[in-house]
């Protein structure tokens, strides 16, 4: 039976219709003008800490991209910190490279969420 084995080439109608209803919920609860919004704030936020801590952060990047926004550290010992740091105050984020720090947040990350981690960004880099 050709549907006995689910691959690439075939997909998984379950996962389809696992899709169907993610779509559905992104639609109805306008998690892409969110994450425009969500953004929007985390972009400005962390341009104005890198406008006050220009010897700890830079290269503030991701305008109009929602909230794929990255950042570096000014070298790899920084960025390091800032990442491990947040992770203390209980926000995650990944590096990239040898400077970079990348947020990724899911669809449903709120403004709210973002002044959190906004808040919780300014209190490592004031405490490198």
């Amino acid at each position: 039976h050709g549907s006995r084995i689910f691959n690439t080439w075939m997909g998984d109608p379950g996962k389809v219709i696992l899709l169907q209803t993610v779509l559905k919920v992104i639609q109805r609860d306008n998690l892409l003008q969110n994450t425009k919004v969500t953004g929007d704030i985390l972009y400005q936020g962390i341009l104005e800490l890198e406008n006050r801590f220009p010897h700890l952060i830079n290269s503030t990047r991701g305008k109009d991209r929602g909230t794929f926004i990255a950042f570096n550290g000014v070298d790899s010992k920084t960025r390091d910190a800032i990442i491990n740091n947040l992770k203390h105050k209980g926000v995650q984020v990944g590096g990239c490279g040898d400077y970079a720090v990348r947020l990724r947040p899911a669809l449903i990350f709120q403004p709210r969420h973002a002044h959190i981690l906004l808040d919780r960004l300014q209190q490592v880099i004031q405490e490198l």
